[in-house]
């Protein structure tokens, strides 16, 4: 049976430590492969290995990863993919800001940076709300950019 899967694609780097006038601060970076640089990919697939499948079509362009995970989220399947920064060089693909606004198609790297008290996730800093509530899907229960980012950045992962 054909389903659709909602791919999660991302590269994290490791937290970079500030010290200010806030105190300590690691500083977080994650890349999301998104369509038009907003937008979470959507696959169709009939197979019993969606994730396998997809990984096949990223390693062809260049994009290798080293840790996926597929669960349901309000009803959808999800497969989380993370790439390897050492092996894929983030800089050789589109970037987001590189895209004209009413491109929809092209598949662009966007960063999203997550900071936070140092050492810990629990207590980040100068997320603005309207970023939190980003919605990377048009589904009617959309799929937020705070979601994903607290997935990734929590120590449990996604």
């Amino acid at each position: 049976m054909k389903q659709t899967y909602v791919y999660i694609v991302y590269a994290k780097r490791p937290p970079v430590q500030y010290t200010g006038i806030l105190g300590a601060i690691d500083l977080y970076t994650v890349h999301l492969l998104l369509v038009g640089g907003s937008v979470l990919l959507e696959e169709s697939y009939e197979g019993n290995d969606p994730v396998t499948w997809y990984k096949g079509i990223l390693k062809d362009q260049g994009i290798f990863v080293i840790q996926e995970k597929q669960q349901n989220w309000k009803g959808r399947p999800i497969i989380w993919l993370e790439v390897d920064t050492d092996k894929t060089n983030l800089s050789e693909f589109t970037a987001w800001n590189e895209l004209q606004k009413d491109d929809t198609d092209t598949l662009a790297w966007k960063p999203f940076y997550y900071p936070c008290h140092a050492t810990t996730t629990k207590e980040c800093l100068g997320f603005a709300v309207s970023s939190r509530e980003t919605a990377l899907q048009t589904s009617p229960k959309p799929i937020t950019v705070q979601i994903v980012l607290d997935a990734i950045i929590s120590s449990e992962g996604p």
